[in-house]
């Protein structure tokens, strides 16, 4: 072989090699570029795909150093710039400011185009960005220089992606082309990313202000209810539907709604909503329900048009609703009990009116008068004092006895003796509480209480009636011990009371025996006047 033809062999050699190193690059950058776009279409977090993309450049351009700077925007509006870095630490850039938008950077930070240098110190925008003059010191060593804008498909520039190398002429027109590829793909996906980050943070927000609604409403028990306005379609919430006595699993249709409305508030109730989809007004409005089980309830139903239609008429309601049943029983007792209020005051003052003229007629002073009248007063304040302390519901007839007696200072040699206590109605506990202030007030003046050693023995129990009556109280009032008994020559206040008063008042019979050796009084008083 000639040596003309050896030198032929070697530079076909050599020029075969080349090619199959070539070859061996585009096979290696085809690669990355597979792994690049695998790992970019893996949804990662923005952190993560920033990351990617830096090194899969800095892989496909031969750069040693590489990074990403983009500005973010936090919730307050304030704006951040971060960066990615591959090939160097972080603690390279930690001393240096972000950069700017100085002659050399501003073209990538505006979008203007791709800035691509063989030596960027040698560039005549290099160096201009005070008060810094060429590369501050401690800088990566930066010679070979590419830029490119990272920009959305709408014209935002999201950020740029740099790379360098301390060897001059390292980045050619292929990288070039690779890298504003690259960026376009960073772009599409950041957007995603950010995106569905955005999507997931309202998704986040929404559940949280659900899961607070739905906590305000269950604390308060309010019900939701939606309404579709054309095909009546009603959506009710578990406590709605246990406003109306329904289970969570059973079926509640806008009919079966209508239906549980008490027949007495049904047209009202229809009428309103049907207002309140023609008018937009609000709908507010209490009515009766009926339970599956037959109770009657009372619901507070509030709503309004929540979407228009086409039609400009209302397409859907929604609103909530509150078992109000309690508040109404409530008002309802309030007001019997002011009419019972009215009443008892009425009474009190006919009593008063009663006792003041009886008190008049049987005393001779206005100071007997006056003694009489407040001790009679007082003890119908303190049969008052004992109901109000009952909630007006009545007292049982011991405690009758108790509070009555419990000014007299010889209430200790007062003995009772009975199988059971009985509960008495309101209108028994102030007859009788009167009755046992007379006998009280008379034992301690005129009888067995007046003197030492003498006694009271209050004995009480029920009968059965005969065949045409009804179960009565049988009581007896007996006084032993004190001063001789004689009948009194005629009848006072306290007598009439006892007698009358309670015969009136409680259909009673009662006898009064004056025996030689104490009062007796015997009440028979119907069970059915004593109950509450």
């Amino acid at each position: 072989m000639s040596r003309a033809e050896g030198d032929e062999v070697e530079d076909l050699l050599a020029r075969l090699g080349a090619a199959e190193e070539a070859l061996a690059e585009e096979v290696r950058r085809s690669r990355a570029l597979n792994r690049i776009a695998e790992a970019i279409g893996a949804g990662h977090d923005a952190e993560t795909l920033v990351q990617t993309v830096v090194d899969g450049g800095v892989e496909l351009t031969g750069a040693q150093f590489g990074a990403f700077f983009y500005n973010i925007v936090a919730p307050d509006g304030e704006s951040y710039t971060l960066y990615s870095l591959s090939g160097a630490p972080r603690s390279a850039f930690e001393g240096f400011p972000m950069p700017r938008n100085t002659a050399v950077f501003a073209p990538t930070f505006k979008g203007e185009g791709v800035v691509r240098s063989d030596d960027i110190t040698q560039d005549p925008r290099y160096g201009r960005n005070a008060p810094r003059r060429g590369m501050p010191e401690g800088h990566l060593p930066v010679r070979s220089y590419l830029a490119v804008p990272v920009i959305t498909r709408e014209g935002a520039v999201l950020g740029g992606l740099f790379f360098g190398h301390p060897q001059v002429g390292r980045f050619g027109a292929r990288a070039e082309s690779l890298m504003v590829g690259l960026a376009a793909q960073a772009a599409v996906a950041i957007e995603s990313v950010r995106a569905r980050e955005a999507a997931h943070a309202e998704l986040a927000q929404r559940r949280d202000a659900e899961e607070r609604l739905k906590f305000a409403l269950d604390s308060g028990r309010l019900g939701s209810w939606e309404l579709d306005v054309e095909t009546r379609a009603y959506l009710a919430s578990d406590i709605c539907k246990a406003n109306y006595g329904r289970r969570p699993d059973e079926d509640f249709t806008f009919d079966d709604l209508v239906a549980s409305v008490h027949p007495g508030d049904r047209d009202r109730m229809t009428a309103a909503i049907e207002d309140a989809i023609r008018h937009g007004a609000e709908y507010d409005i209490e009515y009766r329900v009926r339970a599956p089980v037959g109770e009657t309830r009372w619901v507070h139903a509030r709503g309004r048009a929540a979407q228009t239609a086409d039609h400009g008429g209302a397409r859907r309601m929604a609103g909530v609703s509150l078992d109000v049943t309690e508040r109404k029983r409530a008002e309802e007792r309030q007001k019997l009990l002011v009419n019972e209020l009215n009443h008892r005051v009425k009474n009190t003052l006919v009593s008063v009116q009663s006792i003041a003229s009886q008190t008049l007629r049987t005393t001779e002073t206005p100071e007997a008068f006056r003694d009489a009248f407040e001790g009679r007063i007082m003890a119908l304040s303190h049969t008052h004092d004992l109901l109000t302390q009952q909630n007006w519901e009545g007292a049982s007839l011991r405690e009758i006895f108790d509070f009555e007696l419990e000014a007299f200072a010889a209430r200790d040699r007062i003995g009772f003796d009975y199988d059971r206590d009985l509960q008495l109605s309101p209108k028994a506990t102030v007859a009788l509480g009167m009755a046992v202030h007379e006998l009280a007030t008379n034992a301690l003046k005129y009888g067995a209480l007046s003197v030492p050693g003498g006694e009271v023995r209050v004995v009480w129990a029920v009968e059965s009636g005969e065949t045409d009556e009804s179960p009565a109280l049988r009581l007896t009032w007996t006084e032993r011990g004190g001063p001789p008994v004689v009948a009194p020559t005629r009848q006072g206040f306290g007598a009439r009371l006892l007698e009358k008063g309670l015969a009136g008042e409680l259909s009673a019979q009662v006898s009064l025996a004056y025996d030689s050796l104490g009062l007796a009084c015997t009440m028979r008083l119907p069970i059915r006047a004593l109950e509450p």
